[in-house]
């Protein structure tokens, strides 16, 4: 089992040189090695799964040595680190066989699979250390790959901005955890990710520093996980590949933020930080259910709900229920995973239509991606029998369970958006008509075993994953799991869910002209750019970054440096000169003129030697 581990901590950075060289040298060797490197990742992880016994893999390293400086590198990998190492290579390796047609035409693939390895190896490094500096090692190089991924047609100045504010957003948030590493090796002696949740059941950390290291790595979690109010990144990361989104948004990147909270569950709890957790989740998650309601591109209504529902898996964990949230972040790694990956094959079809009011009529052309995006839909949803349904009823009772008011109301309202605006989206696609004689009778058939066939599987994984809900439960928390009950909530939920279903489609198919009248109106107008512009909290930023930071500090800091610290550089000019006539007049050439300086001389030393000698 430790050749597994190796495998996995060594493959994906050995694959990304190599794909790119011998990609460099023929351009389809790159997608091979990409493709190879992705199934060994995964069959290293299947082994893990397979061969792990009660006992966690756990041993330690050192990073550097130095004197009495260590800073240590360990291994440790139990239930929890399996199921995402399971999900990041699994979805990692349908994603790469995805992209074997969606960037056929790319000319510079090699680029690109050497990235998307480096950004999977990123995301298993984070996920099988044990210590909170290795783990930092593994998150900035997710950072550094999504920039490079986001921006990868950096040629496009819409990209390379989405891929420099994705940088800048996530690079915020790391700095806190950075603080937090730093005030973990002063105060309490290690950064050991396990120590640290030992530590905490035990009560032998200072309560106070473990709420403030506490939130100080939830400011991470908040910026790689697109939470409020770091989330603006996440939208206009739909710039990148659309196989970059599916990875960034199913399999690694915003994974990763709840991951870490995950990790560092018990240490969380002790502070009660969990509480502020819950609030924030909350909030984003109907900051992104009501944002995804009015977008037109494809990908950035998914990228709203990616929000609403990784916040929502957030909301499980603040309210105190580890298996709710991580069972939701599993599901909504599939059933997202499927959902841009079958938006990939729409753009792919559609010659790169993204904007979802000029398509229609596709499931004439496209039926099977039709039933697959309807598959994901259905899961996004939370309708049973998918496998969204039972995670996602499963945060909503926890939070009604143990939930404050603003945590059960938001979280609630979410969750009943996700049909409307999933099912919008849908009928956009692939009902009705064209709406643009563009694309009619000119799509593209997307291929059965390149396209279809990562599709096929995601949507049996979406339906099948329901029957092994209990058991992923299990295999989380053991025999800790408490299971909330709410009386009449699952009829609640779904009669509420199929009320707006019917609404929806009775406005999308039959009657748009009401729509188009309701949209007319002022108020409704302000509303929905209000929603559009995701409650104007990336303008919002940009005025504080422009005008606090650029147009106020960093102004006085160049008023100070321009009018304080040049004159005084500059003033030694002239004060060296004023010293040197000064001590000019001594050089008189008369010996009589020498003898009393000296005397003066002396008589200052005297004096220093006398006032200092008193003062002792």
């Amino acid at each position: 089992m430790n050749n597994a581990v190796n495998v996995l901590l060594l493959a994906p950075f050995i694959g990304s040189a190599l794909a790119y060289i011998l990609g460099k040298m023929k351009k389809p060797l790159a997608f091979w090695v990409a493709e190879i490197t992705g199934a060994i990742l995964f069959l290293a992880s299947v082994v893990i799964f397979l061969k792990y016994s009660d006992a966690p893999i756990n041993f330690d390293l050192n990073w550097i040595h130095y004197g009495n400086i260590t800073i240590p590198f360990g291994i440790y990998i139990d239930h929890l680190s399996i199921i995402m190492l399971l999900v990041a290579t699994g979805l990692g390796f349908l994603d790469i066989h995805f992209a074997h047609d969606y960037m056929g035409e790319d000319p510079d693939q090699p680029r690109y699979y050497a990235k998307v390895l480096f950004f999977i190896g990123g995301m298993i490094l984070l996920v099988v250390t044990k210590d909170l500096i290795g783990a930092f090692v593994g998150w900035e190089f997710m950072g550094l790959a999504s920039y490079l991924l986001i921006s990868y047609w950096y040629f496009k100045n819409s990209a390379a901005n989405a891929g420099m504010q994705a940088f800048l957003y996530t690079r915020f948030g790391d700095i806190f955890i950075l603080a937090a590493i730093a005030l973990l090796m002063v105060f309490v002696g290690t950064t050991n990710l396990v120590e640290l949740n030992h530590l905490a059941d035990a009560g032998e950390i200072n309560k106070t520093l473990a709420l403030v290291v506490a939130l100080f790595v939830f400011m991470g979690a908040i910026g790689k996980s697109g939470q409020f109010p770091l989330y603006p990144w996440l939208m206009n990361a739909m710039e990148g590949p659309t196989t970059v989104s599916a990875l960034i948004h199913g399999a690694t990147m915003v994974n990763s933020g709840i991951y870490i909270v995950a990790r560092m569950f018990d240490f969380f709890a002790y502070t009660e930080a969990l509480f502020v957790v819950a609030n924030v989740a909350a909030l984003s998650a109907f900051i992104g259910s009501t944002s995804a309601l009015v977008q037109k591109e494809i990908k950035k209504i998914l990228a709203y709900s990616t929000m609403s529902h990784l916040s929502i898996a957030f909301v499980g964990l603040g309210v105190g229920s580890l298996a709710a949230g991580i069972l939701h972040l599993v599901n909504h790694a599939v059933f997202k995973a499927l959902l841009f990956l079958a938006a990939g094959a729409v753009i792919y079809i559609a010659h790169h239509t993204k904007d979802a009011w000029k398509l229609g009529g596709l499931i004439k052309t496209a039926p099977w991606v039709a039933i697959f995006f309807a598959m994901g839909s259905l899961s996004l949803a939370g309708v049973p029998p998918f496998s969204g349904f039972f995670s996602k009823e499963l945060v909503v009772a926890s939070a009604w369970e143990w939930g404050n008011g603003f945590v059960k109301t938001f979280v609630t309202i979410a969750a009943l958006l996700s049909i409307a605006y999933i099912t919008r989206l849908w009928i956009l696609i692939f009902l009705g008509e064209p709406r643009n004689e563009d694309i009619a009778g000119s799509v593209k058939k997307p291929s059965t075993l390149w396209m279809r066939l990562p599709l096929a599987i995601l949507a049996f994984l979406t339906l099948a994953l329901s029957l092994w809900q209990d058991d992923i439960i299990h295999y989380i928390v053991g025999d800790n799991f408490v299971e909330p009950h709410v009386e009449g909530l699952t009829v609640f939920m779904l009669t509420s869910m199929f009320i707006i279903f019917l609404i929806v489609v009775g406005l999308y198919l039959k009657g748009l002209n009401l729509l188009y009248k309701i949209a007319s109106h002022h108020f409704v107008q302000t509303i929905h750019q209000i929603l559009y512009n995701g409650y104007y909290v990336e303008a919002m930023i940009t005025w504080i970054s422009k005008n606090i930071i650029v147009n106020s500090i960093a102004r006085a800091a160049k008023w100070f440096d321009t009018y304080v610290v040049d004159y005084i550089v500059n003033a030694t000019v002239a004060l060296a000169l004023y010293t040197y006539k000064f001590f000019k007049l001594g050089h008189t050439g008369r010996i009589g003129s020498y003898m009393g300086q000296m005397v003066l001389g002396v008589a200052i030393i005297v004096v220093a030697i006398l006032i200092i000698v008193k003062g002792l």
